[in-house]
């Protein structure tokens, strides 16, 4: 399912969240070191396993490289060096392996307007959510993935 991320973190609780997460594999792709240190730490916190790339490059080597179920999702920053965001996922829908068409990949990105939402989905991204993080929100659309996975 293809949208702008627009609260749908409303729908249930960080608890309720932090419950269906526990135990998912996380691929964090971003540039900006603090904030990978920051994502890394708060789900590893909530008991998901986190592994970080500093670019879109990094993150298709590792997912090319790696089995397919390593990942269960893919929080995809847009603005990167080497290759950015939208050209990573495309990439990654390029690959020939099953996983590479199903796996959620979610924008990270400062930007919220209609031509930033357009690339997103055109690239082949499950869902837009914005900068500056809200990590509660994180965790519960994070949750939503998790139900539709299992």
């Amino acid at each position: 399912m293809e949208r702008k991320h627009t609260g749908i973190g409303d729908q249930i609780s960080g608890e309720e969240a932090a419950g269906r997460v526990a135990g998912m594999k996380v691929l964090v792709v971003e540039d900006n070191e603090l904030n990978l240190d920051i994502i890394q730490e708060v789900l590893k916190e909530r008991g998901l396993s986190v592994t970080g790339a500093a670019n879109g490059q990094i993150a298709c080597d590792l997912f090319g490289d790696s089995l397919p179920g390593t990942f269960d999702v893919i929080l995809m920053d847009m603005h990167m060096p080497v290759l950015d965001g939208v050209e990573a996922t495309k990439k990654i829908r390029a690959m020939e392996r099953a996983d590479a068409k199903t796996i959620p990949i979610l924008a990270l990105t400062a930007n919220d307007f209609e031509e930033d939402i357009r690339r997103t989905r055109e690239a082949g991204m499950n869902d837009h959510l914005t900068k500056p993080f809200d990590m509660e929100k994180i965790l519960c659309v994070l949750a939503e993935y998790a139900v539709r996975g299992e």
